[in-house]
């Protein structure tokens, strides 16, 4: 459909655009934390205040404790994620109208995924922590090791190892019963653990969801399974997987996205779409972020 392109057309693409945004799969959204209003090169999410201890069979009579505990601010800087799109010149006005259009859909697609990798990153990479300058500080938490199996089962993902890693939460004094987990893994991972539910932990059958169609857990022990490839590998021969509370784990915008088209000076003017925002995440306590580790075969 050839002819002029006017802003009526260039405000139905940015609507449809942001609709098919809206529709599509994210992944981590419901189980990190939102927040809402930062601005900024950078903003503080959250402020840890360290454990005290209380005083047990104090005297009487005595002075009230003043008992001091420690602060450690958490940050985040923002990260940008665009998209643009040339416009073949007969396809214009169809192309900024069609909702199927590969200029809608495809932008739509390519801008969650990058939002996807934003959260996912977040897991298991550096925060930023500090008060006057903050530095950039690596995940330092529990690790469930690849080996930790019953003798003659695979070193895959199981229900010994979800365990675990709910334990080591347990013995850093996180009270699973107060939190929201989740569970992130790809999906030869998770049909790792369908296998050992099915076959190995048969007792913890009716602790999982399951789907015996497709051979996927969608959830363990009430805790709901993130399907993903984008926590990346541990090495070459080892998948992480992550138990996380979503107390732990804080994601939003920076400001409102940018849907537009225009014509494109350099070439030869010709309408050009784009998506810009900018987006952050990140985690606050490592201790409430466990990385399980399962071979790949």
């Amino acid at each position: 459909m050839a002819g002029p392109v006017t802003d009526a057309h260039r405000i139905i693409y940015r609507d449809q655009t942001q609709l098919a945004i809206q529709e599509r799969h994210r992944q981590f959204d419901d189980f990190f934390t939102y927040i809402d209003g930062m601005s900024g090169k950078q903003v503080q999410v959250t402020d840890i205040i360290g454990t005290t201890e209380a005083r047990v069979d104090a005297p009487e009579g005595g002075d009230t404790p003043d008992i001091e505990s420690t602060h450690e601010p958490v940050w985040v800087k923002p990260k940008r994620i665009d998209w643009g799109k040339l416009i073949r010149k007969e396809d214009q006005i169809k192309a900024l109208t069609d909702f199927k259009s590969e200029y809608v859909q495809g932008g739509a697609s390519a801008y969650v995924r990058a939002h996807n990798q934003i959260l996912a990153g977040s897991i298991f990479g550096p925060r930023l922590i500090g008060n006057e300058v903050p530095s950039s500080s690596a995940w330092a938490g529990r690790t469930v090791p690849v080996d930790l199996v019953a003798s003659g089962t695979a070193a895959g993902m199981s229900v010994r190892k979800i365990l675990n890693g709910m334990q080591l939460m347990e013995t850093d004094d996180v009270t699973l019963e107060e939190e929201n987990l989740a569970l992130a893994m790809t999906a030869v991972e998770n049909e790792q653990l369908w296998g050992d539910v099915t076959f190995v932990s048969k007792d913890y059958r009716a602790e999982a969801q399951l789907d015996d169609m497709t051979k996927r857990v969608k959830a363990i022990f009430g805790i709901p399974i993130v399907i993903t490839k984008r926590l990346g590998l541990y090495d070459v021969n080892t998948y992480q997987a992550s138990l996380f509370c979503k107390s732990a784990m804080h994601w939003g915008p920076f400001m409102p996205m940018d849907i537009k088209s225009a014509q494109n000076a350099s070439k030869q003017f010709r309408e050009h779409v784009y998506i810009e925002g900018w987006e952050a995440a990140t985690r606050s306590e490592d201790y409430k972020v466990v990385k399980i580790l399962n071979k790949k075969g």
